[in-house]
């Protein structure tokens, strides 16, 4: 049922739209923020001068040029708050550490032992990068507005349990978020790693153009999220996008998630893996480096997968059109370059669209802008969280906790 709101969630909700329009389309105006986001120029002076007592603006050069007195032109803080994002990929743990601006500060890659680790011994590594990321960065903890977590498999309630297979036990759950969060002494937000590659793109991608548009995921297995009219959809229980549970072969081969013939039992690095590591190998042992070699010597064996693997993948591509209607469909991940170049070469031409669009702006199929997008996919959670205009603050909202330096934030922009 739909709950009424008060003034003050309304105000908070104003607020973010102002931010989101400067982080848009700054430097800009008051005048211009007024136009653009249809606010009285009142209502823009008096929020532009609560965002910049928190430190989220600044005031820089004056507009000359225009009739009247010079405007001055406003802009982000890129010092008003930190984030960090992590990304666990394959055999890979990534880093990055971001300004307010989405700018990187730093970054940090660490090599796993094996694809799957203990989920004690995950968090450890977790936070060794985190404290290796504030080093680098000679930032103090006290500066970051939180951690973001990529993490493969299902994760609900993005704060707080992360459902997952990665400890070898199907169905466990386990709070990840909230131990490294104890452990960090900061606020952590878990998403799926494909969901946080979609936030990336749309925050620093594709994004950028393109209002719909879906991002198709090469990690662990194959995930997909959803950006709908600009915003980032997860669906009724957080499992939107599960495109590599699309049944593409029906009684085809087991999937772990109990059904048969699913995508990623045919795309997916782990498809390719196996297709390549022969009887005396597990698919694990197989490395990225060892796929772009592998690429490079054009090997029968991983040219045989990718002419095997494209077919399911033009299938799925036309579902989620057929579906969704997106602007373009992402292809991001840890898949090499190389292989996933020459994926998406023989997964051309794509079946003819259902709804042909003569004005398209954009490819059907469109590469990630950064390869580790899950990452600053990651890192953007614990920004957009209090930023982002959102219509949940016209819902009846529940406080957040965060750390002292985040307090006149949250207050102005309605986080707690």
């Amino acid at each position: 049922m739909l709950q009424g709101t008060n003034i003050e969630h309304a105000k908070a909700l104003n607020r973010r739209v102002i931010l989101e329009a400067v982080r848009r389309s700054g430097p800009i105006t008051r005048a211009d923020l007024a136009r653009l986001t249809g606010l009285t120029a009142q209502a823009v002076s008096n929020i532009s001068a609560e965002l910049a007592e928190a430190g989220l603006i600044r005031e820089g050069a004056l507009r000359r040029g225009q009739r009247g007195q010079p405007a001055t032109e406003i802009s982000l803080d890129p010092q008003g708050g930190f984030a960090i994002g992590l990304n666990l990929g394959h055999q890979t743990l990534s880093g990055v550490l971001v300004d307010l601006a989405g700018d990187v500060v730093a970054t940090e890659s660490r090599p796993l032992a094996q694809v799957v680790l203990p989920l004690e011994t995950l968090v450890d590594e977790m936070e060794a990068a985190v404290e290796t990321l504030l080093q680098r960065a000679a930032l103090p903890r006290a500066k970051l507005w939180g951690v973001g977590c990529g993490l493969p498999g299902l994760v609900r309630n993005g704060v707080l349990t992360v459902e997952t297979m990665m400890a070898g036990v199907q169905d466990l759950q386990y709070p990840l978020a909230e131990v490294l969060s104890a452990r960090l002494g900061l606020p952590v937000i878990a998403e799926n790693d494909a969901r946080a590659g979609a936030i990336g793109e749309r925050l620093h991608g594709v994004g950028r153009v393109a209002r719909h548009f879906f991002y198709l995921h090469f990690g662990l297995g194959t995930g997909g999220g959803m950006v709908v009219a600009g915003e980032h959809y997860r669906g009724g229980s957080g499992g939107a996008g599960e495109i590599g549970h699309m049944i593409v072969k029906p009684g085809g081969r087991p999937c772990s998630c109990g059904n048969r013939g699913c995508l990623e039992q045919y795309v997916s690095i782990y498809a390719a893996a196996e297709a390549v590591s022969g009887p005396d190998r597990v698919p694990d042992s197989v490395r990225m480096e060892e796929l772009a070699e592998r690429m490079a010597a054009r090997d029968p064996l991983l040219l045989g997968w990718i002419a095997d693997a494209a077919p399911y993948l033009r299938l799925a591509i036309h579902n989620i059109e057929v579906m969704f209607d997106p602007e373009t469909v992402v292809i991001g991940g840890d898949l090499p370059d190389t292989v996933r170049d020459a994926l998406i070469s023989e997964t051309e031409p794509l079946l003819p669209s259902v709804h042909p669009d003569a004005q398209r702006q954009l490819p059907r199929l469109s590469l990630a802008r950064a390869q580790d997008m899950p990452a600053l996919g990651a890192a953007a959670l614990p920004i957009s969280i209090m930023v982002q205009p959102s219509l949940d603050l016209l819902w009846k909202s529940r406080p957040t906790e965060g750390n002292a330096k985040l307090s006149q934030a949250q207050t102005v922009l309605g986080s707690r």
